[in-house]
């Protein structure tokens, strides 16, 4: 049985996409965007598609002021590009860049009301050109929109937080990250975080268990471990396929009490699209942004709870055919 208080934070929820995921999360739930990548890292400028011209002026302006230092910097060119409203300033960092072909692209894309700034470079070390470079951005401003934070498209593609960008070639790195704090849980958080491109290394269980076998070596790091009370661990069913979870139960550093450290892991298939590497974490006794800073509002029962309602609702927002 559901404890009572998260039977009733769930009575209204709200669908949440990040990057090619969903989520379900409780009306309230405030929701904290983390990194968003497609090929480069892309800022959001909310509702400052007015504001693309002048930033990229002043962009270029402090390439300019750059190259009376002894860096060299040097301004190649700035265009209204790639589509109406966007801008593209091209530049050398310094001498040594320039020497050695490390030309930087800065785009301020428009996609009204927003504005998106996506930055790139060349790198003779993965064969990626000034013409190839250009092309991504092409593609990107040609497949990005504007998205209300509300809207769960339907097509594939990627969400940022408040953009979409429709994509099923799977050709770009993907990183994207989004965080929740619950008013109604002031003390819980729980974030998400994929990345298509993560190198796969020792599995989770596998860093679990040599982390247990260092511990016994040393005291103090054994005495700590002997604290910490495991709720759960195993595999974890999920949308996608099996992963990896372990539920720590902690004590504070000071004083009594306990704190929640839940952790899961699903290893996906490294540089595919329609099944890519995440992770999820809930903590409580979070403080600000540091969890275990105090004793857990919740019980065990309630944090597990919350944990499984929100698993539980983690999806390919467009499931592979």
């Amino acid at each position: 049985m559901t404890p009572p208080r998260i039977e009733k934070l769930f009575e209204k929820t709200k669908p949440v996409c990040f990057g090619r995921f969903v989520v379900d999360v409780p009306m309230r739930t405030q929701v904290l965007a983390g990194p968003q990548a497609f090929g480069p890292y892309m800022e959001a400028l909310p509702n400052e598609v007015q504001s693309l011209g002048r930033r990229a002026t002043d962009a270029r302006n402090k390439v300019r002021a750059k190259s009376q230092t002894t860096e060299h910097a040097e301004v190649i060119s700035l265009e209204q590009a790639p589509n109406p409203g966007s801008w593209t300033l091209r530049y050398w960092e310094s001498d040594s860049a320039k020497a050695v072909g490390l030309e930087t692209f800065e785009s301020f894309l428009a996609a009204s009301p927003h504005g998106f700034f996506y930055r790139s470079t060349t790198a003779k070390s993965v064969g990626r050109t000034a013409i190839q470079v250009e092309q991504n951005i092409k593609y990107v401003a040609s497949h990005l929109r504007a998205r209300d934070p509300a809207e769960v498209p339907t097509e594939p593609g990627v969400c940022l937080d408040v953009g979409f960008i429709a994509d099923d070639s799977g050709q770009f790195q993907e990183i994207f990250g989004v965080g929740f704090r619950f008013p109604e849980l002031t003390d819980a958080s729980f974030s998400i975080s994929s990345n298509k491109n993560a190198q796969q290394g020792e599995s989770f269980e596998a860093r679990l268990a040599e982390a247990a076998r260092s511990a016994k070596g040393e005291p103090e790091m054994a005495a700590a471990l002997a604290k910490i009370k495991t709720l759960r661990q195993g595999k974890h069913k999920v949308q996608q396929g099996e992963g990896s979870e372990a539920l720590f139960k902690r004590p504070v550093s000071e004083g009594e009490g306990h704190w929640h450290e839940f952790q899961f892991e699903y290893a996906g298939k490294r540089f595919d699209h329609h099944n890519p590497p995440w992770d999820a974490t809930l903590f409580t006794g979070v403080v600000r942004s540091d969890a275990g800073a105090a004793p857990s509002s919740l019980s065990d029962e309630e944090a597990i709870a919350l944990w499984d309602r929100l698993m539980s609702s983690v999806r390919l927002r467009v499931p592979p055919k």
